[in-house]
């Protein structure tokens, strides 16, 4: 019986050697000064840190939130390749990992070579956004014209109508006035079908 417990304590801190080993770090070094950190052990002799990744008096490291890249701005399509290119590098430098300096130096050169080229892809936008604005309203005027003139019709063709009711309901229609009705019934089913 006293084997059993040690076998079975035996098994028990296997396990807890097997939890801690799984929860362990390795921090590298990738032989440029640079650091790694891996769940796995390091290549030859390049370790760094050992231990838990968890636990106490380990504080987490902090790590940067990855920056968002913001939107290209809609004129960018009127721009240069050129400059449209240098645009789009200066708005994702930061999330590529761009040195401050690095960047610094693009934006001089966007502002020296590219100033007029954006002002007039922002003015080409402006004017493209105020014709479509003009085409819209022109549309929308059209429709209602012919709304308009749907209307009209229809209250020109229930006049017609009641014009052509009331005169075939006369018994004392003279020739001449049967004749002009005639020609009136011909026009309004030609315009009211």
């Amino acid at each position: 019986m006293h084997k059993s417990f040690a076998i079975c304590g035996a098994l028990a801190l296997l396990v807890a050697m097997a939890a801690a080993q799984a929860q362990s770090r390795y921090v590298c070094s990738n032989g440029r000064g640079g650091a790694t950190v891996s769940d796995r052990p390091c290549n030859s002799g390049g370790m760094v840190y050992y231990g838990p990744t968890e636990g106490p008096g380990i504080a987490p490291r902090y790590e940067a939130p990855i920056p968002k890249v913001g939107e290209a701005p809609a004129h960018l399509k009127y721009m240069s390749a050129r400059c449209s290119s240098l645009h789009d590098a200066i708005r994702t430098a930061q999330v590529r990992g761009l040195k401050s300096e690095t960047v610094a130096e693009m934006q001089k050169n966007y502002r020296r070579e590219c100033a007029e080229n954006e002002s007039e892809a922002s003015a080409r936008l402006g004017q493209d956004r105020r014709d479509q604005l003009q085409q819209r309203g022109e549309a929308r005027q059209a429709e209602k014209l012919e709304r308009d003139r749907a209307s009209l019709r229809e209250q020109q063709c229930g006049e017609s109508k009641r014009i052509l009711v009331t005169k075939r309901a006369r018994t004392d229609l003279t020739e001449g006035e049967r004749n002009e009705l005639k020609r009136f019934e011909d026009n309004y089913h030609a315009r009211c079908g």
